[in-house]
């Protein structure tokens, strides 16, 4: 098997979180003298990624649009409130993967990009070696985004999958400076299921239907009709046409997560659990990590990588157990999260910045009983 030259850094996984990190290596005075290899098999992604944030970030030039209001349609209600100074951002997967082919890479003269499937990353006196299933490469340090989630670690497992479409309509129906971030006004099934709306202009938006379920995905069918109805229900008499369409499966989940790989690699994105296992956001919880990596490691700082605080992890837990054993509850604790707390509570909480105060008073609106049970469960288990 050929056997390359030794590189200083090696990034395995061209997605997300591999290009963030090395972007954010790349803002670093120390990183042209870095000889760096970047190793994936695939840069696309047919998905959309949405965050939302108070502050500026290194990617801000990729958003193609952003919201200062939120809507949310729960059983028989809705609330609709600004989130300033947040706002909610979207990119586009083809405009973020455009952009480091054409206006990133090139500029990388210490930068290496090879087309290759990693089959294992092993130690080495002076390292690592990664290894395909025709050349292996020597690196003095790994950061990689492949390995699997340990399932079996998992008290709960979920996934939350979707299917959403890009469609203009023939007038002009859509609220552009609002976003609807869950819509459970749609028919329920035994998961949890509703609908997220993106509008790019009156005439244009992404409806995109959404479920947590122990299924990794659902017959396209299904999405399909439920998108459907739902355009038929909110819309009447409005004709519309799907441009294209986006779909996704993200683990749902409380494994164990580690920042080390078996032979001591650095893991990053979904392996390292950058994925908030109660919301299936990441992309601000990976860029937020991958500038700590940075900062640390060509910094010559401690690296201090980004890890739930100690009582978000029991709160996670505690929903993903009702999720899982009870999903017909979700409509109900996500309608009185949105109904009695302010949005941009809600935000905060799910980014967990809140106090321990704001805290309370949100679980004070939740149905504790249930809440209480479950937390006895954990603690038991």
């Amino acid at each position: 098997m050929k056997q390359n030259d030794q590189y200083d850094i090696s990034i395995v996984g061209g997605g997300c979180a591999g290009l963030q990190l090395l972007h954010c290596f790349a803002s670093m005075s120390a990183w042209k003298s870095q000889k760096t290899l970047l190793l994936s098999s695939e840069l696309s992604l047919q998905r959309s990624w949405c965050f939302w944030s108070d502050k500026p970030n290194q990617l801000q030039h990729l958003i193609s649009k952003s919201w200062s209001n939120v809507c949310f349609v729960g059983d028989k209600f809705k609330v609709q409130q600004s989130i300033a100074p947040y706002a909610y951002h979207y990119i586009k997967g083809e405009d973020f993967f455009e952009y480091f082919k054409k206006d990133f890479f090139p500029k990388q003269t210490n930068l290496t990009i090879i087309d290759a499937k990693v089959t294992s990353i092993e130690a080495s006196d002076d390292g690592f070696v990664v290894t395909s299933d025709t050349q292996n490469w020597a690196a003095k340090n790994v950061f990689s985004n492949i390995k699997n989630i340990d399932f079996q670690s998992a008290n709960h497992q979920l996934w939350q999958h979707f299917k959403g479409w890009f469609l203009t309509s023939s007038e002009p129906v859509f609220d552009e400076t609002t976003i609807t971030i869950m819509d459970f006004s749609i028919l329920q099934g035994d998961d949890v299921r509703f609908v997220y709306v993106l509008p790019f202009s009156p005439t244009e938006a992404l409806v995109e239907m959404t479920v947590f379920s122990k299924q990794k995905s659902y017959n396209e069918a299904i999405y399909d009709d439920v998108l459907t109805a739902y355009m038929q229900s909110n819309y009447p008499q409005v004709t519309y046409k799907i441009d294209s369409s986006e779909s996704g499966q993200i683990p749902m989940c409380d494994a164990k997560y580690s920042f080390e790989g078996n032979n001591k690699e650095v893991l990053i994105g979904t392996s390292a659990g950058m994925v908030k296992s109660t919301t299936g956001y990441a992309f601000h919880r990976i860029m937020k990590d991958s500038t700590a990596i940075a900062n640390g490691f060509l910094g010559k700082e401690k690296i201090k990588r980004l890890r739930s605080k100690w009582r978000f992890e029991i709160y996670d837990k505690i929903l993903l157990g009702i999720l899982d054993k009870k999903p017909q509850l979700g409509k109900t604790i996500f309608s009185r999260l949105f109904r009695y707390s302010s949005i941009k509570t809600v935000l905060r909480f799910l980014d967990e910045e809140t106090s321990v105060w704001e805290e309370i008073k949100i679980f004070a609106t939740l149905p504790i009983p249930i809440f209480v049970r479950q937390a006895i469960i954990l603690l038991f288990r």
